[in-house]
């Protein structure tokens, strides 16, 4: 019976067209990394500056997310998150065609825009879509499509980007198709919020205000905090103090995708076989000792398996934070609510670099990973002395 409910998530339409808008959002940031040396001489940009091209992205999502949440609750989802792609693709399209740093910055924070509908309505779609386990298995599927491309798109990206540094940029054309065909077949019956603006928002911040929400907004705060410390500074590491080229570390880090994919695929199973701070404390145990254990890996293998260990504990954390924050509420203030928990994952991916950068400045690298494992005891802690309440539907 399992086995055939994951075949009919697998086949159900809906679901796929979800699949393919998670892809084509992920790849607005893990296609853009490779490729950012080749841009800084066509461009006339600098090694400080070309890595706007990434944070103005990560900002606009930021400050645009709760606001197309808002719409979607009021207005439906199609009505924004196919608007949302257009501008995604056609914004990233046009980069190609870019001579000036000024006009890629402009077109990156807009194509930031239409990510931020598209990843947070990719989150609210499976909640309007499917029922509890049903749900769980289908944000696990999701989450494992997320790190599959991570894993793969670095490497291509980089690979086309051999023959010009703007070949890579193509791809994001197949956003606008993408966004005609969902309209056409993309099937939603999530009930619209008919009520005054102010009553929505009374009704949104009601919900803000509960426990659990802060909570669950607060946990992916800090697994995209640490996260984005081992993005960074875990190359950093293997070029550095390993003295190793950067194949290694795209090597490693695809490594710690597919883990995380692996792990993911099955959070349908254990969503409903353990309870939630069980999976919760597990994952964020298993991202602590593998940051710890970094800073104290003298050779590459070791560091292989600790971000193997890396990859387990995130990909039992990510599907069960996104799954519970789709059963904060009913379908008519479900996009706002998630949209609330998306932004938690632009914040932690925002202030990540700076703080321990800020830490990197007075210390070494292994004490940047040991402070990171420590701070994996936080949303420990608060898992084991909160009280995790069942979720409030909202009227």
């Amino acid at each position: 019976m399992p086995q055939q409910n994951n075949e009919r998530i697998l086949q159900n339409i809906n679901f796929r067209i979800i699949l393919g808008i998670v892809v084509m959002a992920v790849i607005g940031g893990s296609l853009i990394g490779p490729i950012l040396p080749s841009m800084i001489q066509p461009l006339h940009s600098s090694e400080e500056l070309i890595g706007l091209v990434l944070s103005v992205y990560t900002l606009c999502a930021l400050i645009s997310t709760p606001f197309l949440g808002v719409l979607a609750d009021r207005y439906g989802r199609k009505t924004v998150i196919v608007p949302a792609m257009i501008l995604y693709g056609i914004a990233g399209f046009a980069i190609a065609f870019m001579e000036n740093f000024i006009w890629v910055i402009i077109l990156r924070g807009l194509q930031g825009i239409g990510a931020a509908g598209m990843m947070s309505l990719g989150v609210t779609l499976i909640g309007d879509i499917f029922k509890e386990k049903k749900r769980a298995i289908a944000m696990g599927y999701r989450s494992s499509a997320q790190h599959i491309i991570n894993a793969i798109v670095p490497f291509a990206s980089g690979a086309i980007a051999t023959f010009a540094w703007f070949y890579p940029f193509y791809i994001y054309i197949l956003s606008v198709p993408l966004a005609i065909f969902t309209y056409f077949k993309l099937n939603v019956s999530a009930r619209l919020n008919q009520t005054t603006i102010s009553d929505y928002f009374k009704s949104i911040f009601i919900v803000l205000k509960n426990r659990q929400t802060i909570y669950i907004y607060g946990a992916n705060f800090f697994i995209f905090l640490l996260l984005y410390c081992l993005i960074v500074y875990v190359p950093i590491y293997i070029v550095k103090e390993l003295q190793l080229s950067t194949f290694y570390t795209g090597l490693l880090l695809s490594t710690g995708s597919a883990t995380a994919a692996i792990t993911a695929s099955q959070n349908g199973k254990l969503f409903y076989a353990l309870r939630k701070p069980v999976i919760l404390i597990s994952g964020f145990l298993l991202c602590g000792i593998a940051l710890l254990l970094i800073a104290l890996s003298p050779s590459y293998i070791l560091l292989f398996l600790c971000i193997i260990l890396w990859g387990g504990g995130f990909g039992l954390v990510f599907p069960t934070l996104n799954t519970m924050a789709t059963q904060l509420v009913s379908s008519h203030l479900r996009a706002g609510i998630v949209s609330g928990f998306t932004m938690m994952t632009y914040i932690g991916q925002t202030l990540s670099p700076p703080l321990f950068g800020a830490i990197l400045s007075f210390n070494t690298l292994q004490m940047v990973f040991i402070i990171a494992g420590a701070t994996s005891l936080i949303p420990i802690i608060i898992t084991l002395i909160a009280i995790i309440q069942p979720h409030n539907k909202a009227t």
